[in-house]
């Protein structure tokens, strides 16, 4: 028992590198900063030009466009490589993800290749999603609405 726990203990150390999980860390935060705010200076110029209420709209299709071409392209993987989990903002993760499924199925045809597997890898996303939001919706129903 002592044997395994020494193992145990000797394998963690080599696994809990501070200055590596630091340097991912700040690497993180750094790179999805500034998607962020590429993201609000594409939505500052979107206010000028068009209504406020379409410019949230259209740079959600801009971001999910530059997403996509960039995996389809192969250098969005390059980037997530340094930018560690600083890329995974949810609407440029999710591209990610969609495009990826479906570049790696594109051989099995459009409908039993792309159709069918193109949301394979974010779909436990939309189910969770839908179901907490239909659950939270129904507390607050309950809570609020009815009290």
């Amino acid at each position: 028992m002592q044997k395994t726990r020494n193992y145990y203990s000797k394998l963690l150390q080599t696994k809990r590198d501070y200055k590596i999980i630091g340097k991912s860390v700040l690497q993180s935060f750094l790179f999805g900063g500034l998607l962020c705010l590429v993201g609000q200076g594409i939505l500052d110029i979107l206010k000028m030009n068009v209504a406020k209420n379409d410019a949230s709209l259209y740079l959600s299709c801009i971001m999910i466009l530059f997403a996509g071409i960039l995996t389809a392209a192969g250098i969005y993987d390059e980037i997530g490589q340094m930018a560690k989990s600083g890329l995974a903002i949810p609407i440029t993760g999710f591209a990610n993800a969609c495009v990826s499924s479906a570049m790696e199925y594109h051989k099995e045809g459009i409908v039993l290749g792309i159709g069918s597997n193109c949301l394979k890898l974010a779909g436990s996303v939309i189910v969770l999603g839908t179901t907490s939001a239909l659950i939270i919706t129904t507390l607050r129903y309950i809570f609020v609405v009815l009290s």
